[in-house]
């Protein structure tokens, strides 16, 4: 009879110390799952906050290109601009002398014929 109470008791004790063991892994595994949303979401704001971070220097990147993009425009406005200006100056340095040339051609043409009427005038007096 007391192997029989030793071996009752031996279950007992046994079922006790493995119904503590399971409370007691039920407890550590409540703890971890909720570690691990702890950590999961710590992890989430983290990484909402290196997203926004990113944007916002993005945002930086777009603003500097449109800026490099709006004074190259500018830049090449202001060279077609002074293009435009020489080649106007040009044009009109080219046709001023154009026009002198025309002009002292016309002068030089209208000085001979006076000539050489003169000339035909003193002839037809000479001869007459």
């Amino acid at each position: 009879m007391l192997k029989r109470h030793l071996l009752l008791a031996s279950l007992l004790a046994g079922t006790f110390a493995v119904t503590a063991c399971s409370q007691q892994t039920e407890e550590q595994t409540e703890a971890a799952v909720e570690s691990a949303g702890d950590d999961a979401a710590a992890n989430t704001e983290a990484a909402a906050a290196e997203t926004e971070e990113a944007a916002a220097e993005a945002e930086v990147a777009a603003q500097n290109a449109g800026t490099e993009v709006a004074e190259g425009a500018e830049t090449a406005g202001e060279a077609a601009t002074n293009a435009l200006e020489n080649t106007g100056d040009a044009i009109a340095e080219g046709t001023n002398e154009a026009v002198e040339g025309t002009a002292s051609a016309v002068a030089d043409g209208a000085n001979a014929v006076a000539d050489g009427a003169n000339d035909l005038a003193v002839d037809a007096e000479q001869q007459y």
